[in-house]
């Protein structure tokens, strides 16, 4: 069994149970992972006598009649600390600098650097950089490991129930900017040592080198320098992390996802998903696919891709974000003026600080309070509950040094519940969300609160429907959502009525929402992408949520608004397939653009390092045209299958060697961008880009904005489609009836009626 502290610096601590009742703090140097008793831990920490620690880690406290007591199985508890403070005395440690003399005779062989130090030096950096790393003093350290050996003991007791790990409650996200820096960190480590041992080496084959002539030592300097930027580079293309330590990562690829822009609903998603990690795809186990409660509001229950992915590859709602190293205003945020806030304004509401001697009691009678991993103090039992509203409502009020997105997780006592503690988050890397706080601020700025998942847990947040039936009466809540639909993605916000269709037509529309053909950008005109997509008529939804105008999707539309029939007719409509009316299409419904993009680097083509600029080619007088004097494509031009359309000269032979055009499909030059060019002024870096028009043909797939896909059977002439009988109305689509009973889509059929109210 063990318990896990993972701080910003990616440095697990593990603490595991033994059978005998010991414990072992585990944690990763080099690669390797290694096992130290606690008790020579708790030693080198401090100079304390084994009496303190026993007191600290049993929690005993004297009642007023001088007998002592103490959490639940205090008898346990004290025997297990006995046992840790025999081992330390069965290898003759009893005093702090001994522990210390122990540890680094053991590790100065392990680190790197520090051959020549002294034992206490060595063992002092393996407390600084290994143990604990986000706290900087070690009474800190000291108190953080005792709390978490008396949750370990709890949990083995089993009078606390262990943490989740597949909980959002217990994670946080690895953002973009910490794994580069940790990365970056890692590669320039590596880079001075090989630059270390090239010196030395150089230094013990010639006798007259000078370490102080900076030339010297620069030529050994350079040689590894591009290694660190290339590193970089490949990390970000293609997601691997190349280190020997494996930087304390659950997985070394799968880092990056490559934004594309099919469409705008697609690219936005990219910058609100969160995945679990890769290493989990593999695993048969599914309880790390599983929607949890904690994780309500924070991810959204519908938008996840089916397959592989799925529950894995989450989105965050749309009122979920990230906090950050920066405040509201823009400030980066002083976490040390932070902390000397709270502690100040707890000590004045009855916090008891633990620093700098060392506490001795603990639950029931009083509960520590954490901030960020360190102990400040505690709190009497029967007092917390006014220091948590006390706390809710200083991080409304304005000016009052409180970060607005402080966590207050509150763990009350229960039995075989979870531990219980105040802790407090200011760190940067957790996700929160706003809820409105119904508590009476009085002065306060606003009456929205930030929360995060650890806290939402116990807390009482009540949905703002009106029919409650009394519910607020007999369960009195102190928060309440914003809306409803808070509890959803952006791209799941789209559908009307969402919650009239089955869950997992919810589902199947997110992610089709994300692949059909629409404005993949604005700055189309002058984009070069590999290849993009354009729908040629796009309209703005006649039934819409409010989510539309609040996301600006008319900006980036990715629909056209069709007259539908719901009708068996002919048969080519059966098993999902839909009838088109080909007037329609031919009237330019549904009709887009495909642009793909060349891109010609003369520099890097020729393997003979012959130059090759863009020339005029003598050509017949059909192709001709396609081709202007510099050799590229005129704007307009339409180029068939097998024509040439730009040509390139060979300086060194004079040969011209033109370039047809590949596919069995015409093309117009789009779009022609110089990149750039050679000292001699000629161009050898050249984006061409080819349009193509994409018309419905039988076989395409579409559907409807609440998963109900089928393809393109017919494209029937509009003199033998159907009509209504007042009008003579024709429509553009025919679906079978079928389609709805077992799919159970109500919310189209809302939709539907909805429209043809407006219209």
């Amino acid at each position: 069994m063990r318990c896990v502290h993972t701080d910003q610096s990616s440095v697990t601590i593990k603490l595991y149970y033994l059978q005998n009742g010991s414990a072992r703090l585990g944690f990763w140097l080099g690669g390797r992972e290694f096992l130290l008793p606690v008790g020579i831990v708790l030693k080198a920490l401090i100079d304390t006598s084994d009496r303190e620690i026993f007191t600290s880690l049993t929690c005993c406290y004297s009642d007023k009649h001088g007998r002592e007591k103490g959490v639940v199985s205090t008898q346990l508890i004290g025997e297990r600390a006995q046992i840790i403070l025999d081992e330390v005395r069965d290898l003759s440690l009893l005093t702090h600098m001994q522990c210390l003399m122990h540890i680094g005779k053991y590790f100065r062989s392990v680190m790197e650097g520090f051959e020549h130090y002294d034992y206490e030096a060595v063992a002092e950096a393996v407390l600084k950089d290994y143990i604990f790393v986000h706290l900087e003093n070690n009474h800190d350290k000291f108190n953080l490991l005792i709390f978490m050996l008396q949750k370990l003991y709890a949990i083995v007791d089993q009078t606390a129930s262990p943490d989740n790990p597949d909980a959002l409650q217990f994670q946080e996200a690895l953002l973009p900017g910490h794994l580069i820096t940790v990365f970056l960190k890692d590669r320039l480590q590596d880079w001075l040592r090989k630059s270390k041992r090239l010196i030395m080496e150089e230094a013990t084959k010639n006798k007259n080198f000078d370490l102080n002539n900076a030339l010297e030592v620069r030529k050994f300097l350079t040689k590894h320098t591009t290694s660190v930027g290339r590193a970089i580079e490949s990390m970000i293309k293609i997601g691997r992390v190349n280190s020997q330590s494996g930087l304390d990562l659950p997985q070394t690829d799968g880092m990056t996802i490559h934004a594309e822009r099919l469409n705008f609903h697609r690219y936005i998603s990219h910058f609100r998903s969160v995945h679990r990690g890769a290493a989990f795809a593999k695993m048969r186990t599914t309880s790390v696919r599983k929607l949890l409660p904690e994780s309500w509001g924070f991810l959204c229950p519908v938008h996840t891709p089916d397959g592989e992915p799925c529950g894995l590859l989450n989105h965050m709602t749309s009122t979920c974000r990230i906090s950050s190293f920066y405040n509201s205003e823009g400030a980066v945020k002083d976490f040390e003026k932070i902390k000397k806030s709270l502690s100040a304004e707890l000590v004045r509401v009855g916090m008891n600080p633990v620093f700098p001697k060392i506490e001795r009691s603990g639950p029931p009678e009083v509960l520590h309070v954490h901030l960020d991993g360190c102990i400040l103090g505690t709190v009497p039992s029967a007092r917390i509950e006014e220091v948590v509203n006390f706390l809710r409502k200083l991080k409304l009020l304005a000016h009052s040094g409180i970060p607005e997105d402080l966590e207050v997780g509150y763990v009350p006592l229960s039995l075989c519940g979870a531990y219980p503690g105040l802790y407090l988050f200011t760190n940067p890397a957790r996700f929160v969300r706003p809820v409105k706080n119904l508590l009476s601020v009085p002065g306060g700025k606003q009456s929205i609160e930030l929360i995060g998942p650890f806290e939402q847990a116990f807390m009482e947040i009540r949905c703002p429907d009106g029919g409650d039936g009394g519910r607020k009466k007999m369960f009195p809540a102190t928060h309440e959502e914003i809306h409803p639909t808070a509890i959803l993605s952006v791209v799941a916000n789209l559908t009307p009525w969402s919650d009239h269709n089955q869950s997992p037509r919810n589902m199947y529309q997110c992610q089709m929402a994300k692949q059909t053909m629409g404005f993949c950008g604005q700055a189309l005109k002058f984009r070069t992408d590999v290849k993009a997509f354009h729908l040629q008529t796009p309209q703005t939804p006649i039934v819409r949520t409010a989510t539309y105008s609040k996301y600006c999707m008319d900006e980036f539309p990715s629909g056209t608004n069709a007259i539908v029939a719901v009708l068996a007719y002919t048969g080519y409509d059966m098993e999902d397939a839909m009838i088109l009316n080909k007037s329609a299409v031919d009237r330019g419904m549904f009709r887009g653009h495909i642009y793909q993009t060349e891109c010609i680097d003369l520099s890097k083509k020729n393997r003979e390092n012959v130059p090759e600029i863009f020339a005029k080619s003598v050509l017949s007088r059909d192709t001709n045209t396609a081709i202007d004097s510099d050799g590229l494509p005129r704007l307009g031009q339409t180029v068939h299958p097998n024509e040439q359309y730009y040509s390139v000269y060979n300086r060194l032979t004079g040969a011209i060697r033109p370039v047809k055009l590949k596919g069995s499909e015409p093309a117009y030059i789009d779009y022609v961008a110089v990149n750039g060019a050679s000292s001699k002024g000629d161009f050898q870096k050249a984006n061409i880009r080819l349009r193509r028009v994409r018309n419905p043909i039988i076989g395409d797939k579409f559907s409807s904005r609440h998963g109900q896909k089928g393809v393109c059977s017919q494209l029937w002439p509009d003199i033998d489609m159907p009509f209504s009988a007042n009008t003579g109305m024709r429509p553009d689509l025919i679906i079978n009836p079928h389609a709805f009973p077992s799919r159970m889509t109500i919310a189209m059929l809302l939709e539907s009626m909805a429209a043809k109210v407006q219209i």
